[in-house]
């Protein structure tokens, strides 16, 4: 049998394809992540509701109020001269119940809209600096997440009256995200970052196209190997994204009562690089079902004759369902946007091409299908089966033949049996004794 032609070119296109997959995985998580503001405040907003990061908020917020905050000097004024020995042992006590009603602010929704807020503004900023912008948060040029207000309302709470709360110095509870001597870096990155998510994707997805145009008479295998390309790069990127979470906590976490947090917040900030990866994957699973739909296997003939009358009869309805597929995917993707809904339209004119193709390749091998056929030939294949292992031993009357080969054609009708193996039994019933 003749090789085809472009066979390797085809194979490595579709190898390429993958690995471009996987990595363009990555790109699109990243930019998606780091460069847009509503998915950075809808993440960090996760982050607060997540019990192992409030804990390690807690602690950092209150450790803050009392590091710029001298309470028990505070007390001390205003006790009388002889409870003012008090003064300590009231700020530890005071410090210790600041930590238990922290936890309890945390959760409340007037500091989880201030957090969203802070987060809301600092990403702002650092997508000016990102385009070239250059307004900066504050005089040094420092990108910032101020939590001051947090710490405020903290105060409050735990009862500290708003004159001291105010004290606090304009440096404290805030978080520096970028500084000046990064900002051509970071510039530089966010440029590259937009740029690979976009080129990337377009030539992953170019790869696989060219690949199966190439693959000619053999294109449904090349449709399989693609498919299954794209389930491997999204398996990859699961596998990838749990080293790198391993490395990376490891790497950051000094104190072991740390690692939970972190461990928290990476599942947490890589939870649409899941959700991406997934989608991949139930691509990739949709390549292998058209591939085995269109194959020759006994199955999928049985499938294709199922399915003619209702191709032939009602081709709206299989369109349609291809349509609302799409629609709801769309509204239930990880991600919204014209890249998204120009991905779904490309997706979604392929998948009307199948089902054109489907319908003529059904049309061609089942043209007088009625509807239930498909049933009809499981009981068939059933009573094949049964008569088959029942056959009794010995030479085979002319009768039992005949029945034998007209059993053999419904079952070449609705679809079990592929040209070849109708051949083969043929010739295994009329052999001679």
């Amino acid at each position: 049998m003749e090789k085809p032609p472009h066979r390797i070119l085809v194979r490595a296109l579709i190898a390429l394809g993958a690995v471009l997959t996987a990595v363009a995985i990555f790109a699109v998580w990243t930019e998606r992540q780091v460069l847009n503001t509503e998915e950075w405040v809808e993440t960090s907003s996760e982050l607060l509701e997540n019990e192992e990061v409030q804990s390690a908020l807690n602690a950092y917020l209150v450790e803050e109020l009392f590091a710029n905050i001298d309470v028990q000097a505070e007390l001390e004024q205003r006790l009388p001269p002889p409870a003012q020995p008090l003064a300590g042992p009231l700020a530890g006590a005071l410090r210790q119940f600041a930590g238990e009603v922290a936890g309890r602010a945390l959760a409340a929704p007037r500091v989880q809209s201030a957090w969203a807020e802070a987060n809301r503004a600092a990403h702002e900023t650092l997508i000016n600096l990102v385009e070239g912008d250059g307004r900066l948060a504050d005089a040094d040029g420092a990108v910032i997440l101020d939590l001051q207000e947090i710490v405020a309302e903290l105060a409050a709470r735990v009862g500290i009256s708003a004159d001291i709360a105010a004290k606090l110095p304009e440096e404290a509870a805030q978080l520096e995200i970028i500084r000046t001597d990064q900002i051509e870096a970071a510039q530089t990155v966010g440029a590259a970052i937009r740029g690979l998510a976009v080129l990337l994707t377009v030539l992953a997805l170019g790869s696989l196209a060219l690949a199966v145009y190439l693959a000619g008479g053999r294109r449904r295998n090349a449709v399989l190997w693609a498919g299954m390309g794209l389930i491997a790069a999204g398996i990859a990127v699961y596998a990838l994204r749990n080293v790198a979470g391993d490395a990376l906590v490891d790497a950051l976490v000094k104190l072991e009562t740390s690692r939970p947090a972190a461990e928290a917040s990476w599942t947490i900030s890589t939870s649409l690089l899941t959700s991406i990866a997934t989608t991949v994957i139930v691509f990739g699973a949709l390549f292998v079902l058209a591939a085995w739909l269109a194959s020759q296997r006994p199955s999928a003939m049985m499938a294709r004759g199922a399915l003619a009358p209702t191709l032939r009869r009602h081709p709206a309805f299989a369109y349609g369902i291809v349509c609302s597929a799409a629609l709801i995917y769309f509204a239930l993707a990880p991600t919204h946007g014209l890249r998204a809904l120009l991905t779904i339209a490309i997706l979604l004119a392929l998948a009307l091409v199948g089902v054109a193709a489907l319908r003529r390749q059904a049309a061609e091998e089942f043209p007088d299908a009625q509807p239930g056929a498909g049933m009809r030939a499981i009981r068939a294949w059933r009573e094949d089966r049964r008569s088959g292992r029942a056959a009794p031993a010995g030479p085979a009357s002319e009768d039992s033949r005949l029945g034998q080969l007209e059993r053999l054609g419904r079952l070449r009708e609705q679809g079990l049996l592929s040209a070849e193996e109708l051949a083969a039994e043929k010739a295994r019933i009329l052999a001679p004794d």
